[in-house]
């Protein structure tokens, strides 16, 4: 250990404040995110899809929660990943950088929100998958282009199948790394090894494409919805909206490269030593796939959720440091680093006191005293025990995931299908359905039970709940449920 530079000691020491300080957001809040509470309950469907995207999130959720059945530990596998990412992150600087300088493009990156705020608001989910696996394909795809050996395409083989079963978002980065091998590495498609990563890379995913064809890919229907179109002028500020969004996102790491070289009084001068296929590595995958968001955007003119485009940033510092190199000494290294510390506690206290203090059911929501309460409804009112929950997602997850008898939730909030639901059974078991107003609930009732008669007369009633924040202050809702009794 006395070998080890000051350096080498204050990244580490970064990275375990890193997974500490956004672990511990699991410890101010009463309620999982919604994101979070999605991929646990698609894991305990044990099945190859999901409604919205591949299994994969949601297996490994699922596994984590079940032994433990506290929200840390969601937080720290969240963050387990985002390390392991990082960790990759500083492999792939080391190729093109010198070894403070490739430390340093690691840590500019807490100023990229993604890796703080992002994942501290919505705990585990897919986009936290990507943000590890994404840079462990890259290493991975750069030792298989420089080095050709079979444990490299082995390993990218896996890692590209393992990052498919996780989000189809994945296919934006296999197309710049084709665009890059076309253009620097031709011999490539024609090396035995390149078609064994992708028969790997195939069957590790073919269990959840047996599962698209057998079920209508109807998980795509989550992305027909986002990217449908309302109005002409959607196809021109749909992309806008995006890059406004990845500009703010990447704003703090550029503030962490100025001063930077502030520190070390350099000027911004292009790199002279840059080598074409190492600089052009660095930009086709890490400009490519935001491009094809915004193609996407503009072809369809539906909504491109700024978060599609959050996980690809994680070569933006490496190329930046690679573009406009300077001298990292240790001086520029600590004091870098030092500012680093601050942005990452700003954020924290920022998304620690909003999380303290607002009076939201997304993260103050009081589902022991709900659960307890449509428990008693519903046994004052049907004599088998309450099985299925439906209606608004972010209302009805959390009484499935906390509630001691775990019901089932209807998945179709947002028009999905319902393959997971016996309908035979639904009907014989019944259903509580709770949402925001009257005429939600009695949507959501005739949605989740298509055996109803159309005569059949849906009677919303009021229910009141009260939450309280970390200060105590309290605040009501109103909302409305519809008791469907089970139909012999």
């Amino acid at each position: 250990m006395s070998n080890i530079k000051q350096e080498q000691k204050l990244f580490f020491f970064f990275l375990f404040i890193h997974l500490l300080v956004w672990s511990s957001i699991g410890l101010i809040r009463s309620v999982l995110p919604t994101d979070a509470l999605e991929c646990i309950y698609w894991g305990s469907l044990h099945d190859f899809g999901t409604p919205k995207h591949p299994p994969l999130a949601g297996w490994l959720s699922y596994i984590t929660y079940l032994p433990f059945k506290t929200d840390f530990v969601i937080y720290l596998l969240s963050q387990i990943f985002i390390i392991t990412g990082l960790i990759y992150v500083y492999r792939i600087a080391k190729i093109f950088l010198d070894d403070n300088s490739a430390m340093l493009s690691v840590i500019m990156l807490e100023g990229c929100w993604v890796y703080s705020y992002i994942t501290g608001y919505y705990g585990f989910n897919p986009d936290v998958v990507l943000l590890c696996l994404l840079p462990v394909i890259t290493f991975y795809f750069y030792s298989c282009m420089h080095n050709n050996r079979l444990k490299d395409w082995v390993a990218l083989g896996l890692t590209v199948g393992l990052s498919f079963l996780n989000k189809y978002q994945t296919g934006f980065v296999i197309i710049a790394m084709a665009v890059y091998a076309f253009l620097y590495k031709k011999e490539t498609f024609k090396n035995k090894f390149f078609y064994l990563s992708i028969i790997i890379a195939f069957l590790v995913f073919l269990p959840h494409l047996l599962w698209l064809f057998k079920y209508d890919f109807f998980s795509f229907s989550y992305f027909e919805n986002e990217l449908s179109s309302v109005s002409w002028y959607n196809h021109l500020t749909a992309p806008m909206q995006f890059i406004i969004m990845q500009i703010s996102l990447i704003a703090g790491t550029i503030i962490l490269f100025m001063f930077a070289k502030w520190k070390a009084k350099s000027v911004y001068k292009f790199n002279d030593n840059y080598k074409n296929n190492e600089l052009m590595f660095l930009l086709l995958n890490g400009c490519i796939p935001i491009i094809l968001h915004l193609i996407m955007g503009i072809i369809e003119g539906g909504t491109v959720r700024g978060r599609w485009g959050f996980e690809f940033w994680y070569l933006f510092s490496i190329t930046l440091l690679y573009i406009f190199p300077m001298k990292v000494t240790k001086e520029v290294f600590i004091s870098t680093t030092k500012l680093a510390f601050g942005v990452m506690f700003i954020i924290f206290l920022s998304l620690g006191t909003l999380l303290a203090v607002e009076k939201n059911y997304r993260s103050r929501y009081p589902v022991k005293q709900v659960f307890y309460d449509i428990k008693t409804i519903w046994a004052n009112q049907v004599n088998t025990p309450l099985k299925y929950v439906g209606g608004y997602i972010e209302w009805t997850l959390p009484l499935t995931i906390y509630g001691d008898t775990h019901p089932k939730c209807i998945l179709d909030t947002f028009n999905y299908k319902n393959i997971w639901i016996n309908q035979e059974d639904l009907k014989q078991s019944g259903i509580f359905i709770i949402d925001r107003t009257v005429h939600q609930v009695i949507a959501q009732t005739k949605k989740s039970c298509p055996y109803l008669d159309e005569n059949y007369k849906i009677k919303p009633i009021e229910y009141k709940f009260t939450l309280t924040n970390a200060l105590n202050m309290p605040r009501e809702y109103t909302v409305y449920y519809v008791i469907i009794p089970p139909i012999k």
